[in-house]
């Protein structure tokens, strides 16, 4: 939602408007409310003050400098447009260059987050929801979860990248308006294509070592959706796409799977579980790159996982190490989006 507002100059600019809910949002945290004033008023109070905190947030960002307005205070142009090369230009890694808009943006979406976290851990736990309900605030705290992840994605994407690509403008364009609107943008299409493979990935690759290479037991698996098996059948020969997926599969960095593959050689190993693989390296829980708890939801540790090989993955770049110098997710949505056009 877009209102229009007067700056000091006297001019008109378009400024989006963030609302805290939609209405599936609306309805489901108002259901939740009910079921614990029954029980557990004490929790419906904290409920109460979190919903207040999330309005005054989006209150907060829906008065913050517009991205994609002109403020009337320079006699260069300031639109969407040139912003978007901006981000190319200068870099959007750094804080200095994150708008503020986009900063307080990110907290309400944390915030957000973690409201309905609250609503699984809590009120769904107690069994106050009925299965529909608890589906409902598992699909938005999902969608929540991915969009972080997407607005993480789109500024590495754009951060390595020199502008003269074909899907620069489309990338800068879609994370401005991820911050202006706080909107999903391409999580749609994205998030359950990665949701699939990372769900699958123990029964479709339940060993390392195998001597049928990953990519090709994935293009035999009738597990996985014709874009998987398309995008593999396009890059699934090259070597950064192959040791971005190893990594993305086994949970375990290029450089504890180079190790594993030493060892494996040394004790004359041919194939090796996913637990042997971890007593092998001797690796602590919290070393996997999708962390220590098990029991964690499965999105949560792709989230993580994610993160830190986009750590690694820049720090090879950065020193020029060998290995994979991008991540399996931002192989494939640089795939999704060449294939749009």
């Amino acid at each position: 939602m877009v209102f229009l507002r007067g700056n000091t100059f006297g001019e008109v600019v378009g400024v989006s408007q963030v609302v805290a809910f939609n209405d599936q949002e609306r309805a489901l945290v108002a259901s939740c409310r009910v079921a614990l004033v029954k029980q557990h008023e004490s929790l419906a109070h904290y409920l109460d003050e979190r919903v207040a905190d999330l309005h005054s947030l989006a209150g907060i960002i829906s008065r913050s400098a517009s991205l994609v307005g002109d403020l009337g205070f320079s006699d260069t142009k300031r639109d969407i447009d040139t912003l978007a090369a901006k981000l190319v230009n200068q870099g959007v890694e750094e804080v200095v260059n994150l708008p503020v808009r986009a900063s307080l943006g990110r907290t309400f979406m944390i915030a957000k987050l973690h409201l309905f976290g609250f609503l699984l851990n809590v009120v769904a736990k107690q069994r106050l929801l009925d299965d529909e309900q608890e589906e409902e605030a598992l699909s938005c705290y999902y969608a929540i979860l991915f969009s972080l992840m997407a607005e993480d994605l789109y500024i590495t994407i754009i951060s390595d990248a020199n502008g003269q690509e074909s899907w620069a403008k489309r990338a800068t364009r879609d994370l401005v308006l991820m911050w202006e609107e706080r909107s999903a943008v391409s999580t749609i299409a994205f998030a359950p294509l990665l949701q699939e493979l990372w769900d699958a990935r123990h029964q479709l690759i339940p060993v390392l070592g195998t001597l049928m290479g990953t990519v090709e037991l994935l293009q035999l698996s009738m597990g996985l959706s014709t874009t998987w098996h398309d995008f593999f059948a396009t890059y699934g020969k090259e070597e950064q796409t192959i040791l971005a997926l190893n990594e993305f599969l086994f949970s375990l960095s290029y450089e504890q799977i180079t190790t594993l593959e030493e060892l494996m050689g040394n004790e004359g190993y041919e194939v090796v579980s996913r637990e042997g693989a971890q007593d092998l390296l001797q690796l602590k829980a919290s070393q996997r790159l999708e962390g220590r708890n098990e029991e964690e939801r499965s999105a949560v540790r792709l989230y993580r996982s994610f993160l830190r090989r986009n750590t690694l993955a820049k720090v090879r770049r950065d020193s020029n190490k060998p290995g994979p110098r991008s991540t399996l997710e931002q192989q494939f949505m640089l795939y999704l989006w060449s294939i749009e056009h």
